[in-house]
């Protein structure tokens, strides 16, 4: 049992090297701004459908516990 953990250990430690290789940053496109400001960021909102998934992590939340409950025999 201690093999296979330390084989999930080393499979999540690679995987976890591999997106930090592809989370890096996209090369420039030339030389920086000369007013040393940043470039202003899109108008894009990222809270939409917050409640939504919400809603939707509670119901899930409901079915695992509710699907748990009905596996499991009950004590007499």
């Amino acid at each position: 049992m201690k093999i296979f953990r330390n084989k999930n250990y080393c499979l999540l430690i690679f995987l976890l090297g591999v997106m930090n290789a592809f989370a890096g940053t996209a090369p420039s496109s030339g030389p920086p701004s000369p007013t040393g400001k940043p470039p202003i960021p899109p108008g894009l909102p990222i809270d939409d459908y917050i409640v939504l998934l919400v809603i939707i992590a509670v119901l899930f939340g409901y079915y695992v516990t509710e699907s748990r409950r009905i596996k499991t025999k009950p004590s007499i």
